[in-house]
């Protein structure tokens, strides 16, 4: 067993945390919510509504007019008329690169 210094350890474990949890964003999208869920199945959306409400649904589908996911109540159905805007989320590898750099910065010694 390798004897590594305290402080490279920690270093590694730092860009461990941030690699495996990356950056995620939302990016806006143009396409209709029946059309882009089934065709993209995104693992979570997040939708702005006419009146100004956002709600972030996971594993959606849509069935019919309506859009149906798991929020935090449990299962959620809102009606495609209902969505002003709707989001996807991604990862952002730009972030995640910027995020590992800052955490190198910080960890490394002088």
């Amino acid at each position: 067993m390798s004897k590594r210094p305290p402080r490279a350890r920690q270093v590694m474990s730092a860009l461990l945390v941030v690699l495996l949890t990356a950056c995620q964003t939302w990016r806006p999208t143009f396409v209709s919510p029946q059309q882009l869920i089934p065709a993209e199945q995104p693992s979570s959306v997040r939708l702005t509504l006419r009146i100004g409400a956002t709600v972030t649904l996971e594993n959606p589908t849509v069935r019919n007019d309506s859009i149906f996911g798991v929020t935090d109540f449990g299962l959620v159905g809102v009606a495609s008329e209902d969505v002003g805007f709707l989001e996807v989320r991604q990862f952002s590898s730009t972030r995640t690169v910027l995020l590992s750099l800052l955490a190198l910065s910080v960890l490394t010694p002088e």
